[in-house]
């Protein structure tokens, strides 16, 4: 059974921020996949978001030997992309505090590996289901997973959704969070910042993956949908379409 795998991206500034700290990049030779959320409200977040992009895509391996060693590549990468803009943020000024969310990717042929830090996420289109594959590094999730999220006002919950708990960048060593699942024909992967998936229900989501023909057609359709909520976030995403 031979696997076709195509891809496409797309970011926007949406329709209140002056500057869009999101970034990504892929590369389908090696099946590395990758979006980046600059930390809102820090210095030079569009520089820390660039940087994880530009460090995973370098640092990555262009072959893989061991057929199990896909998420520990995917981790590896990770921390050399912290460990470099944390010490790059040590060395300028006017750096000081800058970090990033990361979520990527890796296709090995059979399986799709994904690692994230903070709140960017990773989802599955698969039977014309969508399924969210990651869960973030927020004040707010870990409330949740302990179940002490009962009784907080609306006003908390999206404060506590704004602290994240992990950012690449903000320590020099992090610790990525790696699932692995087997690839099906027809599987649609989405990688996106939360300025679409705190934008739009998953269910909205959901519908505009299975209306577009193509990926770029639904990754345009995402971050339109996106600016019509309000754009008030930049708006990034990567989908991933096996055929």
């Amino acid at each position: 059974m031979q696997i076709r795998i195509r891809a496409a991206a797309s970011s926007d500034v949406g329709r209140v921020r002056r500057l869009n700290e999101d970034a990504f990049g892929f590369d389908l030779d090696r099946g590395l996949f990758v979006v980046c959320d600059g930390v809102g409200g820090s210095a030079a977040g569009e520089v820390a978001s660039r940087s994880a992009v530009d460090c995973m895509l370098s640092s990555f391996p262009e072959a893989i030997s061991d057929p199990n060693a896909g998420g520990s590549e995917l981790e590896h990468a990770i921390q050399t992309a912290s460990r470099s803009i944390f010490n790059a943020a040590q060395r300028e000024p006017l750096y000081h505090g800058m970090a990033t969310t990361i979520v990527a990717a890796h296709f090995d042929g059979a399986r799709m590996w994904i690692a994230h830090v903070g709140d960017s996420r990773a989802y599955l289109l698969r039977d014309d289901t969508l399924h969210r594959l990651t869960d973030d590094h927020s004040a707010l999730a870990q409330l949740r997973r302990n179940g002490d999220a009962q009784g907080a006002s609306p006003q908390e919950l999206a404060r506590l959704d704004s602290i994240l708990t992990q950012a690449v960048g903000a320590s020099e060593r992090v610790v990525p969070a790696v699932t692995m699942l087997p690839v099906e024909i027809g599987d649609c992967f989405l990688l996106a910042t939360d300025g679409i998936t705190k934008a739009l229900p998953i269910e909205q989501m959901r519908v505009l993956l299975l209306e577009a023909r193509y990926p770029e057609e639904a990754c345009h359709n995402l971050t339109e949908a996106a600016n019509q909520s309000g754009g008030e976030d930049n708006e990034t995403c990567v989908i991933i379409q096996i055929d």
